[in-house]
């Protein structure tokens, strides 16, 4: 934190009631395995956990509690609160009213790590930055990032996720970013938000909660841009970013090269430089707009942000080239995974020579689309002649199915990861490229640790 906060400074701002009395305090504490005497601790409460149910180990391990029940017969200072959930998001927003840098908000249905990690390559150059750490980017992630600002750091940038409507809106007002862009809207967690029009309306909050002054960074490529201009709140600069000459933040000259890296001209406001980046596939060109849009917003020169992209090596389990078992070329995008993001896998790999086999696990929280969804990336895979698929459960099972149709392809669907990484080692070879993809549930890393022995 950058300087101390009160419990009284919390019941006078937010209600609430204090038992025995106030603390000040500069770090924040949720889980009791990691209890620190130097520490608030907020019992915060899930769908699978209560910490509440642990708060009698809590005396002499933290400075003060936030609780919703009282702690009988502790002298520990407690802020009594309705929700220590929406108390954990307000102790965030003091921390973040603290901060007077400029604050970058990116949401998105994918890629808005590697945007995350793209900005912070490039003000990492010459600023102290604050940055999400991994995908800590929902209402708990979102406050402990805000808990992590110090008195050095110049710039923050926050990464905000949502399964279901409101959750942008709400993480908005406690970050206050100045500076937003969605990346992309894609069907990912439709089970959420009940259709792809319900997230561009949900992601879309980023932008509608912004203050005049503030820049919206606008994906132009996006099929939702138009709607995202049309709620644009009054006194909100719009920046836009896309393939178009007619954005203010353009790429000229694509090349990839024979790795699947690509090559461009960044240009911004008719200042052209190059940019070599170092991740796969040519949908990072895209993330990269996104991330120079937003970098020059904040007044970082052009010249900056083309070398801060170019530096940018990798991000853990996101299209990695990685040696595997027996020369073999394993691609590490198994981070996670929807349709939008497997089918920039298939066209990634789809460009390796060599024998091509991509391996799918599910792609969860699409709804009623899971089907067709999954079948439409084995017709892809199919068309875009890729040699193997390999799947991973039940609802990837329709996307061997359709890979298979009218080819003589054996379906290759496991239920067991074990059975599937046996049947595809004896495939592995240095003429090979494997691309591992799913979502978080299927747990593909597992695929790709034992692909190249863990050693990533």
């Amino acid at each position: 934190m950058i300087a101390p906060i009160s419990l009284q400074q919390l019941l006078q701002r937010f209600g609430g009631e204090l038992i025995n009395g106030s603390v000040s305090f500069t770090a924040v504490c949720t889980d009791t395995r990691k209890l620190d005497p130097g520490a608030l601790f907020v019992a915060l409460r899930g769908e699978t956990f209560d910490a509440h149910d642990f708060l009698a180990d809590i005396d002499g391990n933290a400075l003060g509690v936030v609780t919703e029940k009282v702690i009988e017969g502790s002298s520990l200072p407690q802020w009594l609160v309705a929700d220590t959930t929406i108390a954990l998001g307000q102790i965030g927003r003091l921390c973040r009213e603290q901060f007077n840098g400029p604050v970058i908000g990116i949401t998105g249905s994918c890629g808005k790590t590697t945007v995350k990690e793209m900005l912070a390559s490039i003000f990492g150059q010459n600023h102290r930055v604050c940055v999400t750490r991994g995908n800590l980017n929902n209402h708990f992630g979102v406050p402990m990032t805000l808990f992590s600002l110090a008195p050095e750091h110049q710039v923050l940038i926050v990464e905000m996720g949502a399964s279901g409507p409101n959750e942008i809106g709400y993480l908005c007002g406690i970050a206050r970013p100045g500076i937003t862009a969605v990346n992309n809207v894609m069907p990912a967690h439709v089970e959420g938000f009940g259709s792809v029009d319900g997230i561009a309306t949900a992601k879309g909050q980023i932008y509608t909660s912004l203050e005049p002054g503030a820049i919206a960074v606008l994906n132009a490529d996006d099929n939702y841009a138009d709607y995202w201009r049309g709620e644009m709140p009054e006194g909100v600069r719009t920046l836009e970013v896309g393939l178009g000459h007619q954005c203010a933040v353009h790429a000229d000259n694509i090349v990839i090269d024979a790795l699947g890296c690509a090559s461009f001209d960044l240009v911004v406001e008719g200042v052209s430089h190059p940019v070599q980046l170092q991740l796969l596939g040519e949908h990072n060109v895209h993330n990269a707009l996104v991330a120079a849009g937003c970098a020059y917003a904040a007044g970082m020169p052009v010249a900056e942000i083309a070398t801060g992209l170019s530096a940018l090596s990798g991000v853990g389990g996101r299209m990695q080239s990685v040696i595997g078992k027996r020369g073999a070329t394993v691609i590490d995008d198994s981070y996670n995974a929807n349709p939008g993001s497997v089918s920039a896998a298939i066209e990634l790999l789809a460009q390796r020579d060599g024998k091509k086999i991509l391996v799918l696990g599910d792609m969860a929280e699409l709804g009623p689309e899971a089907d067709k969804a999954h079948r439409d990336m084995g017709r892809l895979a199919r068309e875009r002649g890729i040699d193997q698929l390999f799947t991973l459960g039940t609802l990837s099972a329709a996307a061997s199915i359709e890979f298979a149709a009218g080819r003589q392809h054996v379906q290759k669907n496991f239920s067991e990861r074990e059975a599937l990484i046996q049947a595809l080692a004896p495939e592995l070879d240095g003429n090979t490229t494997v691309l591992v993809k799913g979502s978080r549930s299927a747990r593909m890393e597992l695929v790709v640790q034992a692909l190249t022995n863990g050693n990533q």
